[in-house]
C-alpha cells in the first residue's frame, strides 16, 4: 500500500507557527499545502481546461439528437438535467466527462484546477446535495455509476469508482488522514497521510458507509449499512461492522446454490409441460 504524507518542519511546530494556517506557511516556505478549490477563478478553470482532451464528450453531434429523439429523453425531466450539465460544463472546463451525467438538485463538484483531475464516466447519477472534491490528485468515475443523495466524496491522491458501483446515501470516502503525532501542535497544522482508494466495480455500498484511505475494494462487493472499510476487501464479499469484517461471499453462496437452482427450473419446467398437455 502506498503511503504519502507531508508535514510542517521542527522549526515551525509550536510557537509562532500554531496559530497559523497550514496553506499559508506552506505557500510561504515551499512546503506542499492541504490545497483548496474554494473560489478558484473561471479564467483558472478555463486555463486549465481540458475541452480538447480526447476523453471529452461531444454533446451536440447527429448521433445524440437521434438518441434523444428515440428515447423521448425530451421531457421536463430530461431538459432540466440538460441545463444543469450545460451549466456545469461551462463553469468547471478542466473536469472530464465521457458521457451524459445526471446532476441531482444542489450538488456540488469541485476540482483544483492544474493540480486535480476529475473524470466522470458515461450515464453516471449524481443525486441530490452530493459533495464531490478534487483537492488534488485524481478522481475517476466509471460508467453507469449511481450515488444516491447526501453523499461526500474527497481526494487528495487518488480514488476510483468503478464501473457500475452504487452509492446510497450519507456515505463518506476519503482517501487521506489528518496527521496527529504532535501534541504542541493543531492538528489542522501537521498536514496529511495519502493513500490510494479503489471501489471495484458493481459494488453496493450502503447507508452510512464510510470508506478510508488505503481500502480496496474488489468486484461485485456489498458494504453493509454504517460500515467503516479500512483495508482489502477479496471480490464478491459482503463486509458489514466497524471496522468491516468479510461475512459472506457472493461467490461462494451461488456456486453452491447451482444444484438448488437447477433443480427448480427443472420442477418449473415440469409444471409448463403439465400445463401444455392439458
Amino acid at each position: 500500500m502506498a503511503v504519502y504524507s507531508w508535514r510542517l518542519p521542527d522549526v515551525l511546530r509550536g510557537g509562532q507557527a500554531s496559530g497559523r494556517c497550514a496553506s499559508c506557511i506552506g505557500v510561504t516556505l515551499g512546503f506542499p499545502p492541504m490545497t483548496t478549490m474554494w473560489g478558484a477563478p473561471l479564467h483558472r478553470r478555463w486555463h486549465g481546461s481540458r475541452l480538447r482532451d480526447p476523453r471529452q464528450v461531444k454533446f451536440l453531434t447527429l448521433a445524440s439528437l437521434k438518441w434523444v429523439l428515440a428515447n423521448r429523453a425530451y421531457t421536463p425531466w430530461y431538459l432540466v438535467r440538460y441545463w444543469r450539465l450545460l451549466k456545469f460544463k461551462l463553469a468547471n472546463p478542466h473536469i472530464i466527462t465521457r458521457g451524459m451525467v445526471f446532476l441531482g438538485k444542489g450538488v456540488e463538484i469541485h476540482a483544483t484546477p492544474e493540480l486535480a483531475e476529475l473524470e466522470i464516466g458515461r450515464w453516471v447519477h449524481i443525486g441530490d446535495k452530493n459533495t464531490i472534491r478534487a483537492h488534488e490528485g485524481s478522481l475517476r468515475f466509471g460508467d453507469k455509476v449511481v450515488l444516491g443523495r447526501d453523499n461526500v466524496i474527497n481526494c487528495y491522491l487518488d480514488i476510483e469508482l468503478g464501473d457500475s458501483a452504487l452509492m446510497a446515501d450519507w456515505c463518506y470516502v476519503c482517501d487521506f488522514d489528518h496527521r496527529m503525532d504532535d501534541i504542541n501542535v493543531p492538528i489542522k497544522d501537521q498536514g496529511i497521510i495519502k493513500s490510494p482508494v479503489r471501489i471495484g466495480p458493481d459494488t453496493w455500498v450502503g447507508v452510512k458507509v464510510t470508506v478510508l484511505r488505503g481500502t480496496s475494494v474488489g468486484r461485485g462487493c456489498v458494504l453493509g449499512a454504517h460500515a467503516v472499510v479500512r483495508g482489502d476487501i477479496p471480490d464478491y464479499s459482503i463486509a458489514v461492522g466497524s471496522p468491516a469484517k468479510v461475512v459472506k461471499n457472493r461467490q461462494l453462496s451461488w456456486e453452491t446454490s447451482a444444484a438448488q437452482r437447477a433443480e427448480l427450473a427443472a420442477a418449473l419446467a415440469d409444471i409448463e409441460r403439465k400445463k401444455a398437455v392439458h
